[in-house]
């Protein structure tokens, strides 16, 4: 070719006697230098002289290429071909040889962008085509070496998947919890997906493209895919209601359906080689063109997101793990923000049994004898009559506050005149009203979507010995009597409160006594399928007195929460005779004054919130909850 310069291209032909050369100069005639077109003389394999092998071997090449690669060729394997002569440095990349070659060579076409002309040719087989240098088994495995390699693509990193998340799950249980799954599914799919990228572009696509333009094109399908498919499949196994073996079989058949999907995208997208063209040069858009254009893909983005979102909630909801499931129920449940969520994906007798199957309480009974008084004097470093704990459990973090004279606790309110109130009081305006050595936060209010402003309480509220609300809301009752002692109770009336001398108390939802005793019988009312995590903020008391309360992180990446019953245990670990969980969410708040001095602490570690004395770190870039009460710590007198 070196000695042809002015060559427009060059013809091949098959040595076995298929090939007329009229046929061949049909071929070169057809050649056209300025495109970039190459030319397929294609045999006609209708005809009865056809051997039967051949034309069954055509058919599955031509058909795999039409659902693979979108390449809709008659003759995938004739050896009749003109190549246009800007061509020959790619046929030259081209790997492999003999039938091999001429396959991958029309896969390359495909990357390229090189565009195909079929012209028809005379069908020749000579003596049941005896002279073909075909092998059966050998070249068929190497014509779909293509796909084969796709296949064990695709197995390896299915293998490596499922080993990744057998090995996350065991290592990170205990840790995590409930939400281990989750965690192992991402950490497991990450790498298998990126194992699977590069077995794709350097062994089944063979692409040159740069790595992280395929790489970002990769992810961007591979995303979208594995959503569509739990949507695809959750959808199909609800309108068949599907049992668990059927809805494997739906999976099967989606995936599978998918897969070859993908194949072609990736192909024609993700791995592909087409040369850019010359860019034109740009026009001035308009002002119009341009908000078009922002609002379409602002548009376009808000309905990805939103499609995103909601095929994570049905493979959620509908998935393998229903303990993952319920949790989340139940977390969105909590939250007043959130109420609404669970009922997008589910129907609402679902979750209705589900939130019905986390407030069953099992009752365990200890005696009271069984705890054991410290050896030690666990108050001979507290400050100011506290003692204030940092906790670091496996699944949350938390702060707990030991004050050591009940008679401290009281319970402060937002307002003098509830009724005439436009909004609560943050906990840093109750602490200089009452001049507070700590807090925490108290009982329920209106919410309604997270948007309420805590005008008011919700159920009997008590404030050092006078009565400042009273709905007639029937809720959980959490206070302290005339004698220092703290009464949970699951209802109560301003009359019983009147009778018991009860000075300073609040109310929240129902259910919410944790533990409780009754004579030398301790009853600590447990819900084993309660398994929401969320922030916390609970209230104790010893035999002897003292006060704990108990504040936790939660939704966080550091801390996902406390569940009830993690929060029973914390308060029978520290001696708690009587417990009940105060309003928690985006309504946990401790406060301590000056505690960062008082314990020596860093303050550069410190957000703005937590320098104005707030212990917990409070959610980004709001600001703390305006709430009608707090149990407020008086200063040592």
């Amino acid at each position: 070719l070196r000695n042809y310069p002015n060559a427009v291209g060059a013809v091949t032909v098959d040595g076995d006697g298929q090939h007329l050369p009229e046929d061949a100069l049909a071929c070169a005639n057809a050649l056209d230098n300025t495109k970039k077109r190459v030319i397929l003389g294609c045999r006609d394999f209708s005809g009865e002289d056809v051997p039967g092998r051949s034309r069954m071997g055509n058919r599955i090449t031509s058909g795999v290429f039409k659902v693979l690669c979108g390449m809709s060729i008659s003759d995938t394997q004739t050896g009749l071909r003109a190549y246009p002569a800007s061509l020959f440095g790619l046929l030259l990349s081209v790997k492999g040889d003999r039938f091999e070659y001429e396959t991958n060579m029309l896969l390359k076409f495909k990357q390229r962008g090189v565009a195909i002309k079929e012209i028809p040719i005379e069908t020749v087989y000579l003596d049941e085509n005896s002279s073909s240098h075909f092998r059966p088994v050998r070249d068929s495995l190497k014509i779909y070496r293509f796909i084969l390699s796709y296949i064990l693509s695709s197995g390896i990193s299915f293998i490596i998947d499922i080993l990744l998340f057998y090995i996350a799950s065991r290592l990170l249980k205990s840790a995590l919890g409930g939400a281990t799954a989750l965690a192992a599914t991402v950490i497991a799919r990450a790498v298998s997906s990126f194992v699977n990228y590069t077995v794709n572009r350097t062994a089944v696509f063979n692409s040159e493209k740069k790595a992280r333009r395929s790489l970002a094109r990769y992810y961007i399908l591979a995303v979208p895919q594995m959503l569509v498919s739990a949507l695809l499949v959750s959808l199909i196994g609800m309108a068949f209601k599907a049992a668990p073996a059927l809805s494997t079989l739906i999976k099967i058949i989606v995936d599978t359906v998918l897969f070859f999907i993908s194949y072609r995208i990736q192909q024609s997208w993700v791995f592909s080689e087409k040369d850019n063209a010359k860019k034109p040069q740009k026009q001035k858009l308009s002002a119009k063109t341009v908000v078009g254009r922002t609002f379409l893909s602002a548009g376009t983005a808000l309905v990805m997101v939103i499609v995103t979102v909601y095929s994570a909630g049905l493979m959620i909801c509908y998935g393998p793990s229903k303990s993952l499931r319920n949790m989340l129920v139940i977390m969105a449940k909590e939250a007043s923000a959130t109420k609404w969520a669970p009922s997008l994906f589910l129907p609402k007798s679902t979750v209705n049994k589900i939130i019905a199957d986390s407030e069953k309480v099992n009752t365990d009974v200890i005696d009271v004898n069984n705890y054991t008084d410290s050896s030690t004097d666990e108050w001979a470093d507290a400050k100011n009559g506290m003692k204030l704990s940092f906790l670091s459990e496996s699944k949350f973090k938390g702060y707990l506050l030991l004050v050591k004279d009940p008679k401290r606790v009281t319970v402060g309110v937002s307002s003098e005149n509830y009724a005439a109130a436009a909004a609560g009081a943050r906990i840093f305006d109750i602490a200089e009203k009452y001049g507070a050595a700590a807090m925490i936060n108290g009982g329920e209010f209106p919410d309604a979507g997270g948007q309420g402003k805590g005008s008011t309480p919700i159920g009997l509220t008590y404030s050092q010995g006078k009565n400042v609300w009273n709905d007639g809301a029937k809720r959980t009752f959490i206070g302290f009597d005339k004698n220092d002692k703290l009464i949970c109770r699951e209802s109560m009336t301003k009359k019983e409160a009147d009778e018991l001398g009860v000075r300073d108390a609040v109310c929240f939802q129902t259910g919410n006594v944790l533990i409780e005793q009754s004579g030398s019988a301790v009853k600590l009312y447990k819900a084993d399928n309660d398994t929401g995590t969320a922030q916390r903020t609970a209230i104790g008391q010893r035999a002897d007195g003292t006060v704990i309360m108990l504040v936790t992180d939660g939704r966080s990446v550091d801390s996902i929460g406390a569940t009830r019953n993690d929060v029973i245990e914390l308060m029978v670990a520290n001696g708690a005779v009587n417990a009940a969980m105060l309003d928690g969410g985006s309504s946990a708040m401790m406060y301590y004054r000056d505690y960062y001095d008082v314990y020596g602490m860093d303050k550069s570690q410190l957000d703005k919130y937590q320098l104005q004395g707030l212990v917990n770190r409070y959610k980004a870039f709001t600001s703390p909850r305006r709430i009608p009460t707090y149990f407020v710590v008086s200063k040592e007198q």
